[in-house]
C-alpha cells in the first residue's frame, strides 16, 4: 500500500467512508456491496445493489439486498456496473509485435499475408512467449475491463485464460479448445473444390472434447476461404481421402463450435451454423485492416447466432476492447445504418462472449450464483445518457474498478486506497491516477515490468487518443475514396 498512501490525503472523508471519483467507499469485509446502475440485458437498466460474498460469487442483485455487518461498500451511483468483458479471440503471444503503418495492401485469404502468397509480401512475425510480454499484453486488456479471454498463451493471476486449465481461476469447467488451423493448413494450403488440406484436420470428437471449440474458419473474402466452411460443415462435400490422411469433409458444426472471423460466410452458411447452434467471434478492425471486408454481422444477429467481439491480435487488430468498440461503432455508423445499439455491442462483449466460450452459467451476466467478475465504468457524457454508452465509449481512464472473482485488480487510485487493499501500485493512465493490485500474484512489481517494456520498446500499455499506427477500420470502398484526389 506504500505507493497509494499519499493518495489518502486527497480524499475527503465523510461518515466513515472515503469519497473518490464520484464514489463513496468504506473498507470492511468479508462481503462486498456495490451500488451503481446495474447493466442487465434490459432496455432500461436501473440503479441497484450487488452483494459479493467471501467466495467471490454474486449473492444478491436488486434494489435492496440484505448484507452482513460491516461489509466493504462501494457506492458509485452514476457508474454503470457491467459483467467483466470477455475477449474470446486474441493471439497474445504477438502482443509485442506492433502494428505497422498501413500501406493500403489488402488480401483475399489469410495465407496471402501469412506466407507471402499470390504476389504479396509475407507479414507474419514469430510469436514471443516471454512471460513479461504476455503479462503486459494481458494488462492492456485488464485495464479496459476485460476479465476473461482466449489467447493461446497466458500470464497467471491477471485475465482469466479460458483455454488453459490453470488459467480458469476456479471456474468449474473444462478449458476451451483453440485451433488456429482446424484443417491442418498452416503450410499455406488453399483449396476451392475439395478438402485436400493437411493430414490431421480436427474431427467431431475434438470439437466435443472441450467446453467450446474455437477455430479460424473462412478468414478471407474469396472462394478458398468459403471452401474451409464447406469442408468443416458437410459429410458429403468431399468423400475422397488423401493417402497420407485427411482429405474428406466433416461436419464439425455443433453447439460446441465457435467460428473465429467467418468473413467469407454466406447467408446459407450462417443458416447452417444457426441450425447447429454454433457461435461466431467478430473482429471488425482486423478483418477490415487485412481484407477490407468483415462478417455479415447483421444477418448473423438476425438469424439469432451469438456474435461475440474479439480483438484478434495487436498487429492488425485492437490493443484493447475500448478500441474494438470504437471500430465496431464506426463501422456500424458508416455501413450498417446504426443497426447496432450500444446495448448490442455491450452484449457482444459480455453475454455472447460467455456463450462463445460456453461459460454462460458462470460469466457474462450479473445474477445470483454467477462469478463476481465485475467492472465499474464511469458514465460517458452528460447525465441521462444510455448507461451502456459508459461501456462502449469507455477508455482505460474511465474504468473505475475491475473485479475478478470478487478480487479487485484495477481501479481509481483513491477508490482503491479507501478500501485498504494489499499489493497495490499506483500508475498514471492518460492523466488519471489509477491503482493496479496484482503484486501478490506476480513475480514482478509493475514498476519493474514497465521499465523492462520501455527498454525493449514494446507497444505501450495505454495511449491517449488513437494508438500509434492503429490499423484502419475502413472497407475497400472507404480506402478507395480516401485515395482519390
Amino acid at each position: 500500500m506504500s505507493g497509494l498512501l499519499g493518495l489518502l490525503a486527497l480524499m475527503a472523508v465523510s461518515g466513515g467512508g472515503a469519497r473518490a471519483a464520484g464514489c463513496m467507499v468504506t473498507a470492511g469485509g468479508p462481503e462486498t456491496v456495490i451500488e451503481a446502475v446495474i447493466l442487465t440485458d434490459t432496455a432500461d437498466p436501473r440503479p441497484g445493489r450487488v452483494v459479493v460474498d467471501a467466495r467471490g460469487m454474486i449473492a444478491c442483485v436488486g434494489a435492496t439486498c440484505p448484507v452482513m455487518a460491516h461489509p466493504r461498500v462501494i457506492r458509485c451511483p452514476a457508474d454503470s456496473l457491467s459483467p467483466g468483458l470477455i475477449n474470446p479471440h486474441d493471439h497474445i503471444a504477438y502482443t509485442g509485435d506492433a502494428p505497422r503503418p498501413d500501406n493500403g495492401e489488402r488480401f483475399v485469404h489469410r495465407h496471402e499475408w501469412r506466407m507471402g502468397l499470390d504476389g504479396h509480401a509475407m507479414r507474419d512475425a514469430p510469436p514471443d512467449h516471454d512471460p513479461e510480454v504476455i503479462a503486459w499484453g494481458e494488462l492492456r486488456f485488464l485495464i479496459s475491463g476485460i476479465t476473461a479471454m482466449v489467447g493461446g498463451d497466458m500470464a497467471p493471476g491477471l485475465v482469466r485464460n479460458m483455454d488453459f486449465g490453470t488459467g480458469l481461476d476456479g471456474l468449474s469447467m473444462r478449458p476451451v479448445t483453440y485451433r488456429i488451423f482446424p484443417l491442418d493448413d498452416a503450410s499455406g494450403i488453399m483449396r476451392t473444390r475439395d478438402c485436400n488440406y493437411g493430414p490431421h484436420p480436427a474431427d467431431p470428437a475434438e470439437v466435443a472434447s472441450g467446453a467450446a471449440f474455437l477455430a479460424h474458419v473462412a478468414e478471407g473474402t474469396g472462394d478458398a476461404a468459403r471452401n474451409e466452411f464447406r469442408c468443416l460443415s458437410s459429410t458429403t462435400y468431399d468423400r475422397v481421402p488423401q493417402p497420407g490422411g485427411g482429405g474428406i469433409s466433416q461436419d464439425l458444426m455443433q453447439p460446441h463450435m465457435t467460428i473465429l472471423h467467418g468473413v467469407g460466410l454466406t447467408t446459407a452458411d450462417l443458416e447452417t451454423l444457426r441450425r447447429q447452434a454454433g457461435a461466431i467471434v467478430w473482429s471488425p478492425r482486423s478483418n477490415l485492416a487485412l481484407y477490407g471486408r468483415t462478417l455479415d454481422v447483421v444477418t448473423a444477429r438476425r438469424l439469432g447466432i451469438p456474435v461475440a467481439l474479439g480483438t484478434d491480435w495487436l498487429p492488425s487488430g485492437s490493443m484493447n476492447m475500448s478500441r474494438e468498440f470504437a471500430c465496431a461503432t464506426r463501422y456500424d455508423r458508416k455501413h450498417l445504418d446504426g443497426a447496432l445499439s450500444a446495448r448490442d455491442l455491450w452484449r457482444m462483449a459480455t453475454t455472447d462472449g460467455a456463450r462463445a466460450v460456453h461459460a454462460e452459467t458462470m460469466l457474462g451476466a450479473i445474477a445470483p450464483g454467477r462469478v463476481a467478475d465485475l467492472v465499474l465504468f464511469r458514465p460517458a457524457g452528460p447525465a441521462g445518457n444510455d448507461p451502456f454508452d459508459a461501456v462502449v465509449r469507455s477508455r482505460p481512464a474511465t474504468v473505475d474498478l475491475v473485479m475478478r472473482g470478487g478480487r479487485i485488480l484495477y481501479g481509481d487510485a483513491a477508490l482503491v486506497a479507501g478500501l485498504d487493499l494489499p499489493g497495490c501500485e499506483a500508475l498514471d493512465v492518460t492523466g488519471e491516477r489509477k491503482a493496479l493490485c496484482i503484486r501478490t500474484d506476480q513475480p514482478f512489481a509493475f514498476a519493474m515490468l514497465r521499465a523492462d517494456m520501455a527498454r525493449k520498446r514494446i507497444y505501450p500499455l495505454v495511449t491517449d487518443g488513437t494508438p500509434p499506427d492503429e490499423p484502419p477500420c475502413d472497407t475497400l470502398e472507404d480506402t478507395a475514396a480516401q485515395a482519390r484526389p
